[in-house]
């Protein structure tokens, strides 16, 4: 199969690794319908052999799939998008620990009313497919399928001033918390209503599973170039609850804020920059200090979540 560069870039997106498929470009060609897809796989490994200063031999991956499908067709737009994320890293004495984890998948329905306003209908889904742990300790889980699962439904306005960057707004944003593991839901993490206990700690009523809210919501999102070899998508999201049992929350606004940078460094190689910004006042976060010398949790807050990610591999776009 031969492999080419888009010279064009119709895409605004980084060209790293291009495989045409002939039936694909055919479909495209009859019908309003367009399909973009990118895969990224990242590996890194360290190997110790009798080394002084300690440590561990290791093995790193991480890989991503994306897929795009777009339907556009006089005033009707119709994107769908899905994103699933696997990162591993595996020990040569320890316990293999997950990394990365994330299931989204979203979708938009919108009808141009003017030049640069929709009127859009917006769902969005978000999980993790397995157990994540408090690691070090490894017996004690913290997420799982469906623990968080969250499900967005909004109706709103989109506004797009340019073609890589759009704003959309609704006052009427249902969302529902999901979480399926019983031990975590009794626990009432991720904001459901926690179980009741009697005196002696026995469950009498089983922690709720799902949450359910109503509030407004604001996405914001660019995606494209922003020179010759590097590609950028970023995607803002705010949520407020108008009804939250605690009337203090109200004023809370919840943050989830992602951003992936692409450097290109030839046509088969791209360095890659991954930031995760997270605040929740449903989610705790445990705070640790050193006690006898030993890392100790003494307590919850909730506070700012950041992960970052840096990696060098190969991506494939079709």
């Amino acid at each position: 199969m031969e492999v080419l560069a888009d010279k064009k870039e119709k895409d605004d997106e980084l060209e790293a690794i291009i495989i045409p498929i002939d039936s694909i470009k055919k479909f495209k060609s009859t019908s309003a319908w367009h399909f973009v897809g990118r895969t990224r796989l990242n590996i890194n490994t360290i190997v110790l052999s009798n080394w002084a200063d300690g440590g561990e031999s290791s093995l790193t991956g991480a890989g991503s799939f994306e897929l795009k499908a777009l339907y556009q067709k006089g005033k009707i737009k119709f994107e769908n998008n899905f994103r699933s994320v696997l990162g591993i890293q595996a020990f040569q004495y320890s316990s293999m620990k997950k990394t990365d984890d994330k299931l989204d998948l979203s979708s938009v329905f919108g009808v141009r009313f003017s030049k640069k306003w929709y009127y859009s209908l917006n769902a969005n889904f978000t999980t993790q497919y397995f157990k994540g742990y408090n690691y070090p300790n490894d017996s004690v889980i913290v997420s799982d399928f469906l623990s968080p699962g969250y499900l967005t439904i909004s109706i709103g306005l989109e506004y797009k001033p340019i073609k890589n960057l759009s704003f959309y707004g609704s006052p009427l944003a249902g969302k529902i918390t999901f979480v399926s593991n019983q031990a975590l839901a009794d626990k009432g993490k991720y904001g459901v209503v926690a179980a009741v206990k009697d005196t002696s700690g026995i469950i009498i009523v089983p922690g709720e599973r799902r949450k359910s809210e109503l509030g407004f919501s604001v996405i914001a999102n660019y995606k494209g170039k922003v020179s010759k070899n590097m590609d950028v998508n970023s995607k803002l999201m705010l949520y407020n609850n108008y009804f939250d049992p605690v009337k203090a929350n109200r004023w809370n606004i919840d943050i989830d804020w992602e951003t992936w940078v692409d450097m290109k460094i030839n046509k088969f190689f791209v360095a890659s920059a991954y930031f995760h910004v997270i605040y929740d006042h449903d989610i705790k976060i445990p705070v640790y200090d050193v006690v006898d010398g030993v890392r100790t949790k003494v307590g919850e807050t909730i506070n700012l979540q950041l992960k970052q990610n840096y990696g060098l591999g190969i991506a494939f776009k079709f």
